[in-house]
């Protein structure tokens, strides 16, 4: 009869920094690339925006080797989509997509919290109990970039306490997904909950409670999405010079 898995001591409990596991944090080697995901998720390009090779190449003062190296980059990582012989645009997700994104980490994810709370040691919950802090700090800035990809990069960490490689694996596929339409599509005159959600998601696993901890993940998620305004694919004109200035207006 196969073993039991064992209770996580201290010891194997994941050290992570704010950061390491944060969608899109590859970016960041990749000045670029950096600079578009930021103002994408500031709000100042919008999706179906067009990313014109040359027009980068200005805007950088760099060649175009570097900028589709950049896009590239950014393609990967799901927030533009690249087109053959018609440059790059700021990817559109529909609400269907979005919807079915969220629907998989319900399941999943429901999963993957009750699971990390049956064996989660008390070092994970400090370390959960840290990253709201950093999260909690973004928005206290007001770096929206940087706050999106602490929210998204929380429930990868969950993932990870909860030790099954290949529900993580699809996390890790389906957060980017979701967090691409926050980044777009979030409507800012709603109250934002996210990090009292977070707070009572960490509490629930400090208490040893896998059902409630797994309920919780649900009403989170499904708030998530409630918080989204899809709006129609459509190709905005966007001043990219502008857009890409930091501190730009939206």
């Amino acid at each position: 009869m196969p073993s039991l898995p064992r209770k996580r001591s201290a010891a194997d409990a994941p050290v992570i920094e704010p950061g390491r596991l944060g969608v899109w944090a590859g970016l960041a080697s990749d000045p670029i690339a950096e600079a578009v995901q930021e103002a994408i998720c500031e709000g100042r390009l919008p999706a179906g925006t067009r990313l014109g090779e040359e027009e980068l190449c200005r805007v950088f003062g760099v060649s175009r080797t570097l900028v589709r190296q950049a896009l590239q980059r950014l393609g990967f990582a799901g927030l533009v989509i690249l087109r053959p012989n018609r440059s790059a645009f700021v990817a559109s997700p529909t609400l269907d997509d979005t919807a079915s994104a969220y629907a998989a980490r319900r399941l999943i994810e429901a999963d993957v919290i009750a699971e990390a709370t049956r064996h989660c040691t008390a070092n994970d919950i400090r370390t959960l109990r840290q990253h709201l802090k950093a999260q909690a700090d973004a928005k206290a800035r007001g770096h929206r970039s940087e706050l999106l990809r602490l929210l998204g990069e929380f429930h990868l960490i969950i993932a990870e306490i909860g030790g099954n490689a290949i529900l993580g694996d699809f996390v890790r596929q389906l957060v980017p997904r979701t967090t691409l339409s926050l980044a777009l599509f979030e409507r800012r005159d709603l109250p934002f909950c996210a990090l009292d959600e977070h707070r009572l998601l960490i509490d629930l696993m400090a208490k040893g409670d896998p059902k409630a901890a797994a309920q919780a993940m649900r009403r989170h998620l499904s708030s998530d999405l409630g918080r989204l305004a899809v709006r129609p694919d459509s190709e905005p004109t966007v001043n990219l010079a502008a857009a890409l200035r930091p501190g730009a207006p939206k």
